[in-house]
């Protein structure tokens, strides 16, 4: 295994292992001594000359011989006659510990914890969740016009960190304000390409209909998209997306209302008070 310390901390990863039943390569990282539960590790790589991306890797649980905490993360196998490099970066306590910083920051100089700085993002993946025709609109309440979306067989979802497909199940309840703002929240099930029990996913979020949206779907009108900003939440007993249960999402998208269809990409992000 290769091995990184810096500031008492040691990284310690074994080579690529192709798995042919994923179809995917397996690698297993050790860190310590003392890692919190809330640090995070991911897989920074690159294919050939191709720009630098990222993986999570999930936690494995303490060695009990050497006492340092172990992760797995998985990497996608490189396209013929490209080669693939790559490195594990733990993230611990406000600051990174990185084998390709040739010169770690110190912890007399790292940022107070009371200043902000910009988040680190991680792309999760991008929706295309397709809804039937019919949205039953209420019709005005005291409560504002209530719409009910269900959605429809087609969903799909890709991206660097989960992929799969959206079950025919569930659906978007949307309450639409007197200013035209839809409150959603949105329930689905993800079947992941990788196999095993499905991610639960409920959304949160407004879509925007404009000013003069509410007049247009007490009418029963629906523009021809909205833009929509989400967060997403998920759940699920897959050991291989456990990481998922802790993650509070953010969309970022629009509803196509011409084809019924949700389009967005979520994130994640760790700021400067994770640790």
């Amino acid at each position: 295994m290769r091995e990184f310390s810096d500031g008492g901390v040691t990284l310690r990863w074994s080579e690529a292992a192709f798995q042919a039943a994923t179809g995917v390569q397996r690698v297993l990282v050790e860190a310590g001594p003392a890692i919190s539960p809330h640090d995070t590790l991911r897989l920074f790589y690159r294919e050939g000359g191709g720009p630098e991306r990222a993986v999570r890797g999930w936690p494995l649980g303490q060695d009990p011989q050497s006492g340092l905490q172990q992760f797995a993360a998985a990497l996608p196998v490189p396209a013929v006659g490209k080669q693939m490099t790559w490195r594990p970066v733990l993230t611990s306590g406000g600051r990174d510990y990185d084998p390709g910083n040739a010169v770690a920051p110190k912890p007399e100089d790292r940022a107070p914890k009371h200043e902000t700085s910009s988040p680190v993002l991680d792309h999760i993946a991008h929706f295309e969740v397709p809804f039937s025709g019919n949205f039953n609109p209420s019709g005005e309440t005291p409560d504002g016009i209530w719409l009910h979306f269900a959605i429809k067989e087609g969903g799909t979802v890709t991206g660097p960190n989960l992929n799969g497909t959206i079950e025919p199940v569930g659906g978007d309840w949307m309450r639409v304000r007197p200013d035209g703002v839809g409150i959603l929240h949105a329930k689905a099930l993800i079947n992941p390409t990788t196999g095993g029990a499905p991610v639960m996913f409920d959304d949160t979020g407004i879509c925007d209909f404009g000013t003069d949206g509410y007049a247009a779907l007490a009418k029963g009108k629906l523009p021809p998209s909205a833009p929509v900003r989400l967060a997403p939440r998920y759940l699920t007993s897959n050991p291989r997306y456990m990481w998922i249960n802790r993650l509070q999402g953010f969309g970022i998208g629009e509803a196509s209302l011409s084809d019924i269809t949700l389009r967005f990409d979520v994130y994640s992000a760790k700021g400067t008070s994770d640790g």
